[in-house]
């Protein structure tokens, strides 16, 4: 399959809540995406996929590194990246749904300053994979097994600081009480990993969830 798609986005919502001198007046934001991509079957229940794509902005708003609290407009950013994944059963007993991603980002044009001119776009690792395995031991009991990768990605376009790769594992348990009644047990972080998440600027840092756990009951009726 073959896409092209051009958009814009109007300034609007959180990104007017500091409205100010010196933000009011961002152009909206635009976009074209064009993408080439294959999916294959491998039997029914067992698919695979690539695709490649590059995807153009213009007047994207960033967190200026001088200053957090203010915004300015990048006026040119580009994103060049290939998606590998596969989705469904191994076997009778055996479901697994994962992908890989290499993604390259560059800043081409900074209205504040030219020292950020091709620098690598923020939150965006080079690698990020993910894949999720569920194995079903009986009719009434499974479990699963995730894993998530993602690389290292800086935390603004000055490229100043950055956010270590981090690998993390979750896990479920599935079990049938009866037809109706379903119970899992998910955990996420089951190693307790440190890491970080995610960051609005080069001090405002989220750190990832410590290790987490919950039950849910589905009953159908």
């Amino acid at each position: 399959y073959a896409s092209y798609s051009r958009a814009f986005q109007p300034r609007a919502g959180d990104q007017l809540a500091s409205l100010n001198a010196d933000n009011a007046a961002l152009e909206p934001e635009s976009f074209r995406n064009r993408e080439l991509g294959a999916k294959w079957d491998i039997r029914r229940d067992l698919q695979a996929s690539l695709a490649v794509y590059r995807l153009d902005r213009r007047n994207v708003a960033v967190v200026d590194p001088d200053d957090p609290a203010r915004m300015r407009l990048t006026d040119g950013q580009v994103t060049r990246g290939v998606e590998i994944g596969l989705a469904g059963r191994i076997s009778d007993a055996w479901q697994v749904m994962g992908g890989y991603a290499r993604q390259n980002g560059e800043l081409l044009a900074d209205l504040g300053t030219s020292a950020h001119k091709g620098n690598r776009l923020a939150q965006l690792p080079r690698h990020s994979a993910s894949l999720w395995n569920r194995y079903d031991f009986t009719p009434r009991l499974g479990a699963g097994l995730g894993i998530i990768h993602r690389g290292a990605m800086y935390a603004n376009v000055d490229n100043q600081v950055t956010l270590p790769a981090f690998t993390r594992f979750d896990a479920a348990l599935y079990w049938s009480a009866t037809e109706s009644l379903q119970m899992q047990l998910n955990i996420e972080n089951l190693t307790d990993k440190r890491y970080f998440a995610s960051a609005h600027s080069n001090n405002n840092i989220t750190p990832g969830a410590p290790r987490s756990a919950w039950v849910s009951l589905n009953f159908a009726y």
